[in-house]
Order: C-alpha cells, then structure tokens, then sequence
C-alpha cells in the first residue's frame, strides 16, 4: 500500500465517504443476549433478504464504487487476512505469515487446494497480480495510489512476498484487501478493470457467489465444494454450520503456528438477496409489508424509525472521523495559535451533533484514534468539554477581540469571516448537517460563519489540496489501525497527499513516523501515546464524532456481532453464523 500516503485512510477517504451517503466470541456461534428469538428456535430455509437505500452496480474489487458494491465484494471476495473476533485481524487465504526484522518483506503462505467458483485454483500469482493492478499509476479505481510503495513476488505457488518501501506497523490491515482471480483478469489493461463487464459477472472466491444483479436486486447463492453435501440449514457435517477454527489473534509482527486447512465452511443462510430502493418512502413500504429481513443505508433517524416496528439496530463502532480541518499554512496566520483552535473546539458542541444529527450512532471524538483502538490511551489528555464562555475567554487570551458583528483576529484590520467547506447535502447529508452544526455554535459565541457544500471533486480538487480553504468539515477514513501519518506529515502537502492544512512541523514528523512503525504492540503503543500528547496539545485537527456502521433487522435475524469496521462490508465478517429464525 502507499506508505507515504496510507491506502484510502485518508488520500481518498474523502472522497469516498463523501461519495458513500448515508449510509466471533472465541467459537463462531451466535452471541446471547442480542434480542429476540434464540438460535434454539426452528430456523427458516430460505434467503435473507436486505434493503438498501442505493444501487450496486459493480461486484469487482476494482470497480466497487457504493456501499452496496463494497457489501457484494466483502461477500465475493477474500483477502490473505480477515477480520476476527474483537479488534484481531485472522488467516484467510494465508494460512500464516512472516516478518523480517525491518517490517519491510511479508511472507504469506497460502492455503492449499483452495480455489475460485469456476474451479481454478487460488494461486500466489493471483496476489502478485491484484497488487500489481493497485500499484499501476494506470489504474483509478478503488485502493488506486494505495498500493504504489508494494510490490509482490511469487517464489512458489502458495507463497507469496510483499515487499514495502516504508515499513508500516499496521500493514495486516491492508493484507484484508481483497484478491482478484489472475486467471480472467490478467489481459486486461489496469485502467480498464474498473468499468470492465467481471464487475457484473463475477467470479470470486467469498462463501457466496452472485448469481443475479441489476438496478433493482442482487441474489447471492452460497458456495458449495464439489463432493460436499450438506446435512444441516446450510451447513455441512453433523448438525449444519461453519466448521470453522478462529485463531488466536496475535501480535502482527509476531509469526502464528501454521494453522490447519479448515474444514468446508458453509454458511446456515440459504442466500442473500438485496434489494435497492431510491427512496425511504419505498424502503420502508416493503419493511411493513414483511419483505425484508434487514434494511440498510438509512440516516439515522430513518433506521431509529424503522426499527421501532418488529426491529433493531445493529451498531458496529466505525472508524470515520468527522472532523474539522483548518488551513495551518503560515500565511494565513488566523488558526495558527493552538489557543484559537481550541477555542473553535470548545464552542462546538459535539455531544448534541451525536444525539440528534447522529441519533446516537456514533461517539464523541476527543482525538484522532478512534475509541475501539488498542493505540489509543485516554489518559494522555483531558478532554475538551463544550463550554461557549470559555471558547470567548480563550479567543481574547489569543488577542482577538469582539466586534458587532464577528470577531478580529491578532493584528488584523478587519473582522473575521469563516467560510465553512462541506460535502453536498445530497452526497452526505450527515456530514452537511453537522457543518451547518459547527457553523452555528460559531455564530453563537460571535463569529460570522457561512457555509459553503461542494461536490467531492471541487472539494478536493479545487479547494482543499490547493489550499484555497479557511475550514472545512470533512469525513477522514482513519482506519483499523490508525495511521496518522498522511494526515499530518510534511511530506504530505504535495498535491497526491492528505495534509490538506499544509502543517509543517518537523518534530511532529518524527512522532509520527515512529507511530505508524512495526514494532511490538508495547512499542507501538508507547509511540501512540507520545504522539497523543502532542496532538493534544497541537489540536491541529479538530474532531467532532466518530460515525458508526448501522443496519436495522429484524429480531428473527439472529448471529450479526458488533465489531469495530472500517466500511459498510465489513459488518459481513461472521456472516457464516448468521440464521433466520421463524418467529413462531
């Protein structure tokens, strides 16, 4: 992945979450105490069926471009690693992995006689050419510019080298990529592959594979081996289910005992089917009439809403920071006191934007590390409460002074007017609400505030890597394995990097290359922990909430658990114990 400019954490994050709307215990068994019917209860034999506000149009890892296209790849596609139980990253494709000592050369071992649904087999030149394809500087599609500082090399068929220009403490997280079949795709020109016709057709290796797409609905049937007869609801061997092993998370740097082929892994759902709405009224009308068993893609009033009837709403703690980010560059000079900043920060109330614009689907941000992170510790500062009166006390301390009609930053002339960058409305209706939140707690304490929506293009493009911005509201991807780097980092001003606030600071650079550094987790924390302290007390970012993952379900929908995610697909992660429950 771009190790000078972390994989969609943040060069596109924006762009993407701007674009995306609203969007195991130790055994793989179903949690207790999840609500209504228990897994003991007679289970339903047909599909699940989800609504989603949206379309999908494009199943390929190199073409997904919705929340609905990254729930279909999540279902069709694996990585070499996956996502486990709690915050761990498990073997997927890769049976085990090695180190060396510079973190730089990844050795994955692939597991044997493995192979895609049209009965090729699963090779290690299928990573070197999914890899390959990402590190084109031809191709734009999805993880485009994420992989340009990896290459990869096969010295056998199961075994497969990933070399990194910068060593990266939190590379497992990108080994959850998902793997593309070399065989159908390799005469295919890079810049091709996004809008290539695989997309509607394609041929994965997930435990599903997609028998039917179009503007309306997407059907998913599950992927049954050859020789393999399954006994129980959609399950193989004596009772039915996923004879699956989930390995004990480890150290990422820390090589795992080779683990065992596992068994076939069938899933007890019959199917999945989606299907796609363009509006709520339409959602919700099939909701009520009983069609569906889920609904997703909702803002968050909307799911709170639909869930009252016969439902509930499933939250999984997400890694996309609403933040505030200011343009630092010197010749601005109106943020460049840290007192300025915090003042912003403490006028801006954060926990009624987590109530009422979030509904309660999210968490108040008091730093950059999302709360679910083992990284972050939250002993390193006290946190910013809102507090009007001191947000004015702090700006005069900073030499501003109050005027009728806004307020005059230190040795200007004349009074300030903030234009408040933010997402369309119609592209992320959450993110532009928030801005007009933030805008307005501004204009409480006396400063003139506008706020100014942009497409995702004119956002970036033409306001924030150029620097022609004063403050912006903007969603940051920060990611599983928070990366910090490429939002802060000098190095990252150029026009391909995220520190859109232009900061140069050379001390700061040092803390955040020895944070995203492998090491051992004490090591990487105790680097976390020097960063936070200086985050704390730069607040060169200021972070308002971060949103969560949602999708209403009925109580007869039974295995879902909530884990931290960093996109829509990654709530699929135990979608091999999931089981629909009759209700009777």
């Amino acid at each position: 992945m771009t190790i000078r400019d972390r994989g969609l954490i943040a060069v596109l994050a924006v762009a993407l979450v701007l674009l995306s709307g609203v969007s195991l215990a130790a055994s793989l068994e179903p949690s207790a105490g999840q609500g209504g019917p228990q897994p003991s209860d007679s289970v339903t034999a047909r599909p699940y069926v989800e609504g989603v506000l949206g379309h999908a149009t494009n199943a390929s890892p190199f073409g997904e471009r919705s929340p609905a296209d990254r729930d279909l790849v999540a279902l069709l596609f694996r990585g070499l690693v996956r996502l486990g139980p709690g915050t761990s990253i498990v073997p997927d494709l890769a049976s085990h992995w090695e180190v060396d000592s510079t973190g730089k050369l990844w050795t994955f071992h692939l597991r044997p006689n493995q192979t895609w649904d049209d009965g090729a087999p699963i090779t290690a030149d299928d990573v070197v050419f999914t890899v390959a394809v990402l590190s084109d500087p031809s191709y734009t599609g999805p993880g485009a510019a994420s992989w340009r500082d990896v290459t990869a090399t096969a010295s056998d068929e199961l075994t497969v080298t990933l070399q990194l220009a910068t060593p990266l403490g939190g590379f497992l997280q990108a080994a959850t990529q998902p793997i593309a079949p070399a065989h159908l795709l390799g005469g295919i020109a890079p810049a091709a592959l996004p809008d290539d016709p695989f997309g509607q057709a394609p041929v994965g290796s997930g435990p599903f594979r997609l028998t039917y797409l179009d503007s309306t609905r997407a059907e998913l049937a599950p992927v049954i081996p050859a020789g393999e007869v399954p006994t129980g609801p959609g399950g193989s061997g004596e009772g039915g289910g996923p004879p699956l092993a989930t390995p004990v998370p480890t150290d990422s740097l820390v090589t795992p005992p080779p683990t065992e082929p596992p068994g076939v892994a069938l899933p007890y759902l019959d199917g999945i089917e989606f299907r796609y709405y363009d509006d709520v009224a339409s959602l919700k009308a099939a909701w009520d009439q009983g069609l569906l068993d889920a609904a997703s893609g909702l803002a968050p009033t909307d799911a709170r809403d639909l869930a009252t009837d016969g439902g509930r709403v499933l939250q999984y703690p997400g890694t996309t920071l609403l933040a505030v980010d200011l343009d630092l560059r010197p010749a601005r000079k109106d943020f460049l006191d840290p007192r300025v900043r915090k003042a912003l920060l403490e006028a801006i109330d954060r926990p009624t934007i987590v109530t009422s614009i979030l509904d309660g689907l999210g968490t108040k941000a008091d730093s950059l590390i999302p709360p679910t992170s083992p990284m972050l510790d939250p002993s390193t500062g006290q946190p910013i409460a809102y507090n009007p009166a001191a947000a004015k006390a702090d700006l005069a301390k900073a030499g501003w002074t109050q005027g009728v009609d806004s307020w005059t930053p230190k040795g200007a002339k004349t009074a300030i007017s903030i234009e408040l960058l933010s997402p369309e409305q119609s592209a992320n209706p959450v993110a532009y609400a928030t801005a007009e939140a933030v805008a307005q707690n501004w204009r409480d304490i006396g400063l003139d505030v506008s706020v100014t929506p942009l497409s995702a293009a004119d956002l970036l493009g033409q306001r924030l890597h150029p620097g022609g911005f004063q403050a912006a509201l903007v969603p940051l991807a920060i990611g599983l394995d928070p990366d910090l780097y490429p939002l802060l980092a000098s190095s990252q001003t150029r026009t391909t990097g995220s520190n859109v606030s232009g900061l140069q600071d050379p001390s700061l650079d040092r803390l955040l290359s020895a944070a995203r550094a492998p090491g051992t987790d004490a090591a990487r924390k105790a680097a976390y922990r020097a960063l936070e302290v200086r985050l704390d007390a730069g607040l060169y970012i200021l972070p308002i909430a971060f949103r969560d993952e949602y999708v209403v379900l009925r109580n007869t929908v039974v295995g879902p658990t909530p884990r931290p995610v960093s996109t829509s697909g990654d709530r699929f992660w135990d979608v091999l114990t999931w089981r629909l429950l009759d209700g009777r």
